[in-house]
């Protein structure tokens, strides 16, 4: 009896267990989705202001009708576009690097100028690098053919003001490295800090990727001087844990950098490092991300208004062709919290572009973000585009 009447006590509490977790349940699932919603992007967006305009076509009259890998400077007065003008996407002996000026106000292009070509090598992509006296340079991932085979950092230097500039020089090396490829950079305390990559092929290179035998590492390089001489910082590819990784970006963060990663493996990644590139924190948005198939593409990160935000050539779903996004970074967690389909959203076959850079402008109490890349149909050869949003829609 004592022993029946001790298994209905242990029903009774087993059930009252039972009803109080059905009870929880509910809130349980819905601080989940809470959670959820605030730290996961839930869908893709499509801005509803969206102006497009071609800036340079490749129907201009010129030989050279490939326009691709722009990357602009915002100097306040006029905005300083390069690209690269060629005959394909790469293997193009005597391609050149072009500027075009966008005007303030009317924001109307300027004539062209060639600011840098060697007949028998090829100015691949610039990187606009600025100094804190004033001073900017194009520094440019110079190839030759066979292969891309990389040949070192070009360097065209514009003075303060940027209405002129010097003639094309080699970066030459730092610290025995001769590096092929700059990507980003950024000044703080009176220095600049460029992330750069090694080849094997030059001074100082070693293979890291087997089955691109010429990838070397990413590194961090740091100038005292404006950019008159240079010297190693960080290796980030070993840092980073030995991962085969090219074209980086960063940004400044409280905690001191916040760092993105386009890998050999398709993979996107996202490393919160300090002030002294020692990592933090690290997120695969390849992994983790329903809106990252692969890797992006030239990836630039943005810091405004107390948010960070990742631009670039990407994929939201494998089977269907690229398209341009902006997607909101949660600076803690280092997860997605927003995804914006800035171009292509119909899926037509864009067959090369992508590669973008943005620069802000106010009109009327209303801010603009003004996004400048480049983008080709079924194989046409692509054009600068630039696209406009309202802010509003992006933040």
């Amino acid at each position: 009896m004592n022993r029946e009447l001790k298994m209905d006590d242990r029903r009774i509490q087993i059930n009252k267990l039972l009803n109080f977790c059905r009870f929880l349940l509910p809130f349980a699932v819905c601080y989940t989705s809470l959670a959820i919603h605030v730290c996961v992007a839930q869908e893709l967006t499509i801005p509803k202001f969206r102006q497009q305009r071609v800036i340079v076509s490749a129907t201009d009259g010129e030989v050279r009708k490939y326009l691709a890998f722009p990357a602009l400077v915002d100097l306040e007065s006029e905005v300083l576009v390069s690209f690269k003008r060629g005959r394909s996407h790469a293997n193009d002996t005597g391609a050149g690097l072009d500027i075009v000026r966008l005007r303030e106000g009317s924001g109307e292009p300027s004539d062209l100028q060639c600011i840098a070509r060697l007949e028998d090598g090829i100015m691949q992509m610039g990187e606009w690098i600025k100094f804190p006296n004033g001073d900017f340079a194009s520094f440019i991932d110079a190839q030759k053919e066979p292969r891309a085979t990389r040949i070192g950092l070009r360097s065209v230097r514009f003075r303060k003001g940027g209405k002129a500039f010097e003639k094309v020089q080699r970066l030459g090396l730092v610290n025995g490295v001769e590096y092929g490829y700059a990507f980003d950079s950024l000044v703080k305390n009176g220095e600049t800090l460029v992330l750069a990559m090694r080849f094997a092929n030059l001074a100082g290179g070693k293979s890291l990727v087997p089955a691109r035998p010429h990838a070397g590492s990413v590194d961090v390089l740091r100038s005292k001087d404006n950019g008159e001489s240079w010297e190693f910082l960080k290796d980030l590819s070993h840092e980073f844990g030995d991962i085969p990784i090219n074209e980086s970006a960063f940004v400044e963060h409280s905690l001191g950098f916040l760092v993105t990663t386009r890998g050999y493996d398709s993979h996107q990644r996202l490393h919160l490092v300090d002030a002294d590139f020692n990592v933090l924190k690290r997120a695969d948005l390849t992994d983790e991300s329903p809106f990252v198939e692969r890797e992006i593409g030239r990836p630039r990160l943005i810091s405004r208004d107390g948010n960070y935000y990742l631009l670039g050539r990407n994929w939201t779903n494998r089977a269907h062709p690229m398209q341009l996004c902006w997607l909101r970074i949660d600076p803690e967690s280092l997860r997605i919290v927003s995804a914006v389909v800035l171009d292509n959203a119909s899926g037509d076959n864009v067959t090369d572009g992508y590669y973008a850079d943005v620069y802000f402008r106010e009109r009327k109490g209303r801010t603009f973000a003004h996004v400048i890349t480049y983008k080709g149909l079924n194989h046409a050869p692509p054009e600068i585009i630039e696209l406009t949003f309202d802010w509003s829609e992006l933040r």
